[in-house]
């Protein structure tokens, strides 16, 4: 009878260990290779909110106005596109697969009406997952590469067409896209601007005392800010842009490109500055960057050490 007895408890504490083992290898094969769905706080998961600051969600508008009637132009637009992919795509590199939540996208105000244009547009709106294959890392780089390049010869081609070249409206695009296009509550937001400061749209033309919803050459020679006082005379007598929005917080803006048209005024780069910083502070834009028109070497320099601080 105690043979019998112990037979049977042996048999049993084995039967618990092989139960125990069980769980313990289903446990380790989930923590490995899929979490189990945890409780989500707003529009994501847990473990990806909390790592939020590492999750990238890079936006970029093109300012296809008439400065895109320089070769030059382009020509450095297109390199400063290539660089900000590369800051993206060697980020996704450092993030490990179970973790991917990053996406970068292409955006323009008003559509352009050519579907050539919203196609290219929509090649460059890419997202990384933790499906997404390692391939796609390299395909983002060739197709930031190549594609923007045929993007702004459309552009060039359609305002020739119609011997106008409306303007790109900035101001609009803060009011009424920003926060639905830009900010997520699951990534770290950045706005990335290729512009040469000026801010123009034939059917945004609004002014608030000496506040306005636009910047041109002559809108800006007119104010008469020839000398080195011209900060204190902006706060004296109120210039800038009427803000747009606000509650932009969660928000960073890098813009690149701003130069002058106004050769008369040793200070004008430093006005369009003026008026953007003040814009942004008011909108309540805490991380910014206005980056002049330079090399697309030394510009590289400035875009990977913003979107990797």
């Amino acid at each position: 009878m105690k043979l019998y007895t112990q037979i049977v408890i042996v048999i049993v504490l084995s039967l618990i260990q092989v139960t125990v083992g069980c769980k313990r290898d289903v446990k380790e094969k989930l923590s490995e290779a899929q979490l189990p769905a945890p409780p989500e706080t707003g529009d994501c998961p847990d473990y990806i909110l909390k790592s939020k600051e590492n999750n990238l969600n890079i936006s970029v508008f093109l300012d296809l106005s008439d400065r895109i009637t320089e070769a030059k132009t382009i020509q450095k637009d297109t390199q400063y596109l290539k660089s900000i992919a590369k800051a993206f795509t060697d980020h996704v590199k450092t993030k490990k697969l179970i973790l991917l939540q990053d996406r970068i996208q292409l955006y323009f105000n008003p559509e352009p009406a050519n579907e050539g244009i919203n196609s290219i547009a929509e090649k460059l709106h890419i997202e990384f997952n933790r499906e997404t294959p390692k391939s796609k890392i390299e395909e983002t780089n060739r197709l930031y590469a190549e594609e923007p390049i045929k993007l702004y010869g459309l552009a060039q081609a359609d305002s020739k067409q119609a011997k106008d070249y409306p303007g790109s409206d900035i101001w609009r695009f803060f009011k009424d896209n920003v926060k639905d296009y830009t900010i997520s509550t699951c990534h770290r937001n950045i706005l990335v601007i290729l512009t040469d400061g000026y801010m123009y749209h034939k059917d945004t033309q609004m002014k608030e005392g000496n506040k306005s919803s636009y910047l041109t050459p002559k809108s800006l020679a007119a104010l008469q800010l020839n000398n080195s006082d011209y900060i204190k005379t902006m706060q004296e007598k109120g210039y800038g842009f009427i803000p747009a929005n606000d509650g932009l917080e969660d928000l960073e803006v890098l813009v690149i490109g701003v130069q002058s048209s106004n050769t008369g005024n040793p200070y004008a780069i430093d006005i369009i500055r003026e008026y953007w910083t003040n814009w942004f502070e008011a909108m309540g834009i805490k991380k910014y960057k206005i980056q002049n028109a330079d090399l697309a070497s030394s510009v590289e320099k400035v875009i990977l050490g913003f979107i990797h601080s």
